[in-house]
């Protein structure tokens, strides 16, 4: 039995109902190795996309990692994006993100948005025990959150760490799961 067997019914517990999942196969027949999965939150308004099969695809971490970024319901495209953007990038680098990591683009990513980029985070909104994947009582899977991010709040983090954005966030009561929110700067 791997040791990953019992990410379907953690993410499930967690998150809420697998929706369905993208092939690994790209329209042009190329296997990237990874599969989109949707999840749609039991409130109905969120909805978690996350990479199921990136952990067998690059190396460098202390743990195999998985991607995922939630959004809205209605920004569901813009979530599939920025995780398979992200996804392809780490896998064509053969390299692995951890918790504080500013994966930026020179340009904004998501259109209607100031989304430039992600940050690497463990999930603001689901509990420290979402965070890690347990096989038994050893960590088996990380899996990091992409918070859609503006050049801007990038910068913040960049000067002053990421204590500095999250105060900012707090101080705005942002809304991370949602694209039109105000930037922090």
């Amino acid at each position: 039995m791997s040791r990953f067997a019992g990410f379907p019914a953690h993410v499930e517990q967690h998150i809420g109902r697998v929706r369905g999942a993208e092939s690994s196969v790209t329209e042009s027949g190329r296997d990237r190795g990874y599969s989109l999965v949707l999840c749609d939150h039991s409130d109905g308004a969120h909805v978690t996309v996350l990479t199921s099969g990136l952990r067998d695809r690059t190396a460098g971490a202390p743990l195999p990692q998985e991607l995922l970024c939630t959004l809205r319901a209605d920004q569901e495209i813009y979530a599939k994006h920025l995780v398979g953007v992200i996804a392809e990038l780490l896998t064509e680098s053969k390299s692995r993100v951890g918790y504080g990591a500013l994966i930026m683009n020179d340009r904004v990513l998501l259109p209607d948005s100031e989304v430039a980029g992600a940050l690497a985070a463990p999930h603001p909104y689901l509990g420290d025990d979402f965070d890690v994947l347990l096989d038994g009582e050893e960590p088996a899977l990380q899996l990091i959150t992409l918070i859609p991010i503006s050049r801007s709040e990038a910068q913040l983090v960049s000067r002053y760490g990421r204590d500095a954005l999250y105060d900012q966030w707090e101080k705005l009561e942002a809304d991370l799961t949602d694209l039109t929110r105000p930037t922090a700067s």
